[in-house]
Parts: C-alpha cells; structure tokens; sequence
C-alpha cells in the first residue's frame, strides 16, 4: 500500500482542542482539515501563542510564521515611532489622524507603526492564509491592555487592493506600498519569515500595476517603500524620497483633500 504524497496546506484539528476555531478556519479558507501534522506539506495550526504557519518535519526550516505585535524587538520600535523613517514619510502636515491604506499589508508592521503613530489605519491582504494570520495576530494585540488602543485604529480587508481602492468609502489621506514585502534584513527570525512565505501559493498584487491604481484614488501622498539601488516603481519618479541605512521611501505627492502633504 502506497503512502499518499502530502496536501500542499492543510489545517491542523487537534490544534485547538474544546473550540470550533480549527474547522470554522478550514472552511473559511477552503483548506482540508487533517488530524495528522505529517499529512502536509505546510501546516496551519493553532499553537499556544496563536495561528502559526510551519513546515513540520524538516530540519532545514525548523521555525514558524505568525504575528505578534508583542514580540521584543517590535514593541521597542513602538515606543517612538515617530523615529521611523515610514512614519515620517507618511506625516501629513495638519492632520492629527490621517486615514492611511496599506494595500499591501503582509504581515502588518508597517500598519502597525502607522497606527502607534495615530493613524487610522486600513489593511488590504490579498492572499488568504495571510491576511488569517494576520487578523490573529490584531485580535491578540485587541486583548492586550497595552497593544490595545494602537490594534483598535486598524481594520483589516481581505482581497486584491485594486479593486478595493475602486470602490473606497472615505478618501485616504495616504496610500502606502512595501513591495518589498516581508522587510529584507539579515535577522534570521525574517529568513524563516521569508522562506515560509515562499513556499505558499501567493497571489500577489503586482505592485507595478497597484501604484498607478492607488495614484488614480488621489490621496494626498503614495509612500512606496524601495530598496536603496533600485530605480522607481513602474519607472514613475517620485515627488521627493526618503532614505534610510537599507530602505527608501519614495513619496509621491497628491491633490488629496486639500494638497496639504508635507
């Protein structure tokens, strides 16, 4: 008797013992629901801190994919985000809470810092898996005393971008893109990230056809996040850039409400 090859992705049932959330997420996302972590490639389960994507059995890749907006190194860069370059780049002078789109969401940070900084904050997240992920990681930051009130500025929309800033319900004040999606540092926590990322079916946007969509909705800036050599998105130059040690951000200027970027 043969063995069966492995599901490509499936989702773990025994991994929330007592509650539903394991079979409600399974059809939510279309995705078998197996009893056996060895049956998949790449597992969903629900593990003691909270939604994680792993590749169980392999040694080369031993580590897990999920959101934590409390983890260490993030919640320092909290405590000043007004320091960060993004932040900076997506200030719109005389707007006290700007409404900011992150149409390419991934696994949040930059949303995350945009909210810590007063914005009102809107994710898109085409791909399902992650956006699951990811609405995971903002319900346990919505439970936490200390993430809450930065968590309760975000909401999170499942679905292409484009077709969601054709059909927007308030004018953004700012529209940022990270095509660069997830951050490239050499933090081996971010290779795992980024190596997992890689072995799901991603749908992703293309981000050469996104910019110009989000400069057809007019906000008053788009914030495109760019590694440091490489040209302009789409080859459209920006109205000015900022740079940091790895990253730019270039901006480009809008008419928005009232032109009053800065």
């Amino acid at each position: 008797m043969t063995t069966p090859d492995p599901l490509p992705l499936a989702l773990l049932a025994d991994s929330h013992r007592g509650e539903d959330r394991p079979q409600c997420l399974a059809e939510a996302l279309g995705l078998p629901l197996v009893e056996d972590s060895r049956a998949a490639t790449l597992l969903l389960r629900f593990g003691s801190e909270g939604l994680e994507l792993v590749k169980p059995n392999d040694p080369l890749l031993p580590g897990r994919l999920m959101v934590d907006f409390s983890a260490r190194d993030f919640r320092r860069r909290l405590l000043h985000p007004g320091r960060e370059l993004l932040v900076q780049a997506a200030k719109v002078r005389g707007c006290r809470q700007p409404l900011v789109i992150d149409a390419t969401a991934g696994l949040g940070r930059d949303g995350f810092l945009l909210a810590a900084a007063g914005c009102r904050v809107q994710m898109f997240e085409l791909n399902p898996v992650v956006a699951a992920l990811l609405a995971d990681g903002l319900e346990r930051a919505r439970n936490s005393p200390a993430l809450a009130p930065t968590a309760g500025r975000i909401e999170l929309m499942v679905g292409d971008a484009r077709e969601q800033l054709a059909r927007l319900a308030e004018l953004p004040d700012v529209i940022v893109l990270d095509p660069m999606f997830p951050e490239r540092t050499k933090s081996a926590l971010v290779g795992q990230e980024l190596r997992l990322l890689q072995l799901l079916d991603r749908k992703d946007c293309d981000p050469e056809a996104l910019l110009p969509s989000a400069l057809a909705v007019s906000p008053r800036k788009v914030v495109v996040k760019r590694p440091l050599k490489t040209g302009p998105l789409a080859a459209l130059v920006p109205s000015y850039t900022l740079r940091g040690k790895a990253v730019r951000f270039d901006v480009y200027v809008g008419k928005g409400k009232e032109n009053l970027s800065g």
